[in-house]
């Protein structure tokens, strides 16, 4: 089952008092209208103020920046409903401003973040929609579509959630998180796929009055099963090359961190080389006759 996560904001501005506390009640109860009066009935709702109302760009960003910090310290302290708080009142500051290159990085930024907190609070819907919103800002972002992916899973809506978690591999292919949730999105898939041909199968178990539909019906389901295959091939393959690209960038890795520690070895002894130490040391052996003289042979006998 979903839930929903109501956030109320303290903004510390006593002109915003939360009015869906106690005392402060949204409408009034039918029974305490005065029937005679027309108060109540005959003004015009008032609309809630906007955070962002009077304020400059700067100042909406600014706003927001400080709101997330503190989103990103409860974050880290464990704190998740505290967390998606701050990071909902950072992306009411930037709504307005979404097109503004500030605003929009920041505001990218705040929805992934709460995305991920929802998620720690298995608010699924609410993360999916966190992270679809972050989407729109950047289509490209590897965070939001890796936790939009996890949230469908959980969701059970495992063929969106698979194309999500692909997408994340194809982008980066050393992310094991995104491969580890897309392998069990795959284990969930075939298991449907086999309950439900198993439930095919018992459906059309022995004779029947209707063999020509049931003959019409395993014909479809036969053509389907060799859809599955080729596209189970196709997608096998695609994993396969992931995992080929994965080994070519471990492998890369390495033959980097072999030429750096080649590099440093070769540094030091040039730098040992060329020290006054060893130049004077030679000097010394040489006039010693304890090294070769030009003409390769040695002076030093015993």
């Amino acid at each position: 089952a979903t839930r929903s996560l109501v956030v109320v904001v303290d903004s510390g501005d006593p002109s915003m008092t939360d009015t869906t506390a106690p005392g402060h009640d949204v409408l009034p109860d039918p029974g305490s209208v005065d029937s005679d009066s027309s108060s109540g009935l005959d003004e015009a709702p008032v609309a809630a103020a906007d955070v962002s109302d009077g304020l400059s760009v700067d100042e909406c960003v600014l706003k927001a920046v400080e709101a997330k910090e503190r989103g990103n310290g409860s974050f880290k302290g464990g704190e998740n409903a505290e967390a998606c708080q701050a990071y909902q009142l950072a992306a009411q500051y930037l709504r307005r401003h979404s097109e503004v290159p500030a605003a929009k990085e920041v505001l990218l930024s705040v929805q992934t973040n709460l995305a991920a907190a929802q998620l720690r609070l298995e608010l699924w819907e609410d993360a999916a929609a966190a992270a679809t919103a972050a989407l729109a800002l950047d289509p490209a972002s590897v965070k939001a579509l890796f936790r939009r992916g996890v949230a469908r899973a959980r969701m059970g809506e495992l063929s969106d959630a698979k194309a999500d978690l692909t997408a994340v591999c194809k982008a980066d292919a050393r992310n094991r998180d995104a491969r580890s949730e897309l392998a069990a999105v795959q284990e969930r898939l075939a298991a449907a796929k086999e309950a439900e041909k198993e439930k095919l199968s018992r459906l059309f178990a022995g004779k029947s009055l209707y063999a020509p539909e049931e003959r019409e019906v395993r014909r479809k389901a036969a053509e389907q099963a060799k859809r599955d295959r080729e596209r189970v091939a196709r997608e096998a393959a695609e994993e396969e090359a992931l995992r080929a690209d994965w080994r070519r960038e471990c492998e890369r890795l390495r033959e980097e961190a072999r030429s750096e520690r080649r590099g440093r070895r070769e540094a030091a002894a040039a730098a040992a080389e060329r020290a006054p130490f060893w130049r004077i040391a030679r000097v010394w052996m040489r006039r010693m006759s304890l090294l070769p003289s030009a003409s390769g042979s040695s002076t030093f006998s015993c």
